[in-house]
């Protein structure tokens, strides 16, 4: 880990409760742009839409958008930048439920329509991922902490959503992530499990018991290596797998958590570097050069002795629990954290770190 000071971080307060971020796409270059659910008991809830200037390190809110629910998980579309789906817990009376809303945002106005799923098979109150497919208008998977279940018919007017099928996945599923380079491929982390499976065949493909000790917490897929997944857990390790080979894991990180890492996400453009977050209120910056798609240096043996796998940074900004992260859609080199108490941060790649990959 390099000594030098990193740049200034900005920082923005919900004053509410948040467990979700999401970078949002911009149509003008350079512009970070953000979206932050609140998920409050006592207040009413909240979407703020936050941009980052880079030469200033200041946040400003942009726009303030009222939910009557509880947001949970905030999914822009991938082919649509200005569609996005919010998922939460709707309280009525004595019961729970889940809430699935999508937003349109167009020049400053927002329309905000729910998505109704039949009723005779409702999801869990708890929806752990919400994600849509990029290779199908419309269609959702949703994935609550015991199933994945595929829709079709999502779209900003909202509507009653069209069930495909449903996959029982196992008990206390936590996450799970669409395969980017297979369509209708689908990997799922419940307890120590990782488990990917075929959507078209309801099938389990592949199956590594024992991935984490006491709990996997997410999963994610290098964007630009064909099967190969990282995987969280409770034993604050990350974890790399080819799933073709699951005896033993690529490559294990430890070192930088001292407790549960609730999430980690690839940078899409630059796969060498990784972020993670947890409960321990860190944020966590690591280098994996030697599982990457394009190794740092002209070599493997060559990198692994000048940029050797690791933690580049630790950020201790936040005072809570820290349960997401992500990275701009405007700048592979700057990503945000949200916690549990409000708390907004936005940082930056250190400068040798940048320099180190692009030279």
């Amino acid at each position: 880990m390099s000594g030098a000071p990193p740049p200034r971080p900005g920082v923005w307060l919900c004053r509410r409760s948040s467990r979700s971020v999401a970078a949002l796409p911009s149509e003008e270059t350079g512009r970070h742009r953000f979206l932050v659910g609140t998920c409050d008991l006592n207040s009413p809830n909240e979407i703020h839409l936050v941009e980052f200037a880079e030469e200033t390190a200041e946040i400003a809110c942009k726009q303030t958008i009222p939910t009557d629910d509880e947001v949970w998980l905030i999914s822009p579309c991938p082919t649509d930048s200005k569609l996005v789906l919010t998922s939460g817990t709707c309280h009525s009376g004595t019961k729970n439920s889940a809430s699935l809303r999508v937003l349109r945002l167009d020049n400053g106005e927002v329309t905000q329509q729910p998505l109704l799923v039949d009723e005779e098979h409702p999801l869990s109150s708890s929806v752990k991922s919400a994600l849509w497919d990029p290779h199908q208008k419309g269609s959702l998977v949703l994935a609550d902490s015991e199933a994945v279940h595929s829709f079709q018919g999502a779209s900003a007017s909202g509507s009653t959503l069209l069930r495909q099928s449903t996959l029982d996945v196992g008990q206390r599923c936590n996450g799970a992530c669409l395969d980017p380079h297979h369509r209708q491929q689908l990997s799922t982390v419940d307890d120590g499990h990782l488990k990917t499976w075929d959507l078209r065949s309801n099938r389990l493909a592949f199956r590594k018991d024992g991935a984490h000790l006491f709990g996997a917490k997410d999963v994610d897929y290098n964007p630009n290596v064909p099967y190969q997944v990282l995987t969280t857990g409770e034993d604050a390790c990350l974890r790399f797998w080819d799933l073709r080979q699951l005896s033993s894991s690529l490559r294990s990180l430890t070192g930088g958590h001292h407790h549960w890492v609730v999430r980690s996400r690839y940078n899409a453009h630059h796969d060498q570097l990784v972020l993670s977050c947890g409960s321990d209120s860190l944020l966590c910056l690591w280098r994996i050069p030697s599982v990457a798609s394009a190794p740092l240096g002209a070599a493997k043996a060559q990198d692994a002795q000048k940029s050797p796998d690791g933690l580049v940074r630790k950020y201790e900004e936040h005072e809570d629990s820290c349960y997401s992260c992500c990275w701009s859609a405007a700048d592979p080199w700057v990503f945000a954290s949200v916690s549990f108490d409000g708390k907004l941060v936005v940082n930056r790649v250190p400068g040798e770190e940048k320099y180190r990959i692009l030279m």
